[in-house]
């Protein structure tokens, strides 16, 4: 016989199934369970050190490379990214080399335009002396480099081209090169008691050093009155400049 409770045409209606029984509660005494801790990010890496400097570009040909060259056989080409001839001279051969170029005929690189240096130090060899040559007559230039390590003395080009005396000199402020042989080496950009070289990597930012250069503290009057006394008494007054 049907169950007469079932409606005819309509699909039964599922039990639900049973939930499951709850965990039973901790004994009277008992901690629960500490839940476990996330695990701690990974520590960042530190960032990558400084690389080595490296030119780069092409290295550039002209009149002067290659009579340099043909003289000192260990002469090196470097890479300028402006097109620039630049040669590396050993420092033993510096002077004889920068003595070639001017007495050369073909070279007659008779005015040191400029002379700098630069410090690299993370390389192998922390500092460069770059001299930047050039003939009157013949109208080419061309930057000659040598190598130095940190505290090595670079033989002074003051016999070759006596303009090098303050060049070397500001160089030896900037960046504490000694020029080996040079006339009169002592300060003449920054005061007497200046510590540090200003354009080494590692000199450090702000702190007394800068103030003293920023509020031009040894700065003097470029103008001086026509009377003795008073010409006296402005060097002595401090100027501040802004």
């Amino acid at each position: 016989m049907a169950d007469e409770t079932k409606t005819p045409g309509i699909p039964e209606t599922p039990e639900p199934a049973a939930k499951p029984e709850a965990s039973a509660a901790p004994a009277s005494g008992e901690k629960p369970a500490a839940a476990a801790k996330p695990a701690a990010p990974a520590a960042p890496k530190p960032p990558a050190g400084p690389k080595k400097w490296e030119p780069t570009g092409e290295i550039a040909e002209n009149v002067p490379t290659q009579a340099l060259k043909a003289r000192f056989p260990e002469v090196l080409g470097v890479k300028s990214p402006c097109g620039e001839a630049t040669l590396l001279l050993p420092k033993a051969r510096l002077i004889e080399a920068l003595t070639f170029l001017r007495d050369d005929g073909a070279c007659a690189m008779d005015y040191l335009s400029d002379m700098t240096a630069a410090h690299y130090p993370v390389n192998d060899k922390k500092f460069e002396v770059v001299y930047h040559c050039y003939s009157l007559e013949k109208k080419h230039s061309l930057r000659v480099k040598v190598q130095l390590d940190d505290g090595e003395a670079c033989p002074t080009a003051t016999a070759v081209w006596p303009g090098a005396d303050w060049m070397e000199r500001e160089a030896h402020d900037m960046f504490g090169v000694v020029f080996e042989g040079h006339p009169n080496l002592k300060v003449i950009l920054l005061p007497d008691d200046f510590e540090g070289h200003p354009l080494r990597k590692e000199f450090p930012l702000g702190g007394a050093q800068e103030a003293m250069i920023r509020t031009n503290r040894y700065g003097k009057p470029v103008l001086l009155p026509d009377d003795l006394e008073e010409a006296r008494k402005a060097l002595k007054e401090p100027r501040n400049v802004r």
